[in-house]
């Protein structure tokens, strides 16, 4: 199973020196409200908004996931 890697998530904008408000402008929302509340994780970022990432961060949509399943 995957998951969604907030934490990278957070990095990449932080590597990339985008503060939560430019991130929220480009992904088409009105506040950084938003997007505080999806990069916190009490709120599900679409597919849309994941693909709208990996342009803006140059990375492909996989870097935002890990893996849950143990490797043996």
């Amino acid at each position: 199973m995957f998951k969604l890697n907030l934490e990278k998530v957070k990095e990449l904008r932080k590597e990339k020196g985008l503060s939560q408000e430019e991130v929220a402008k480009m992904l088409g929302l009105k506040t950084v409200y938003p997007y505080h509340r999806k990069e916190s994780g009490r709120q599900s970022f679409t597919a849309e908004e994941l693909m709208m990432l990996s342009n803006i961060y140059n990375v492909p949509c996989e870097k935002f996931f890990y893996s849950s399943c143990c490797k043996k």
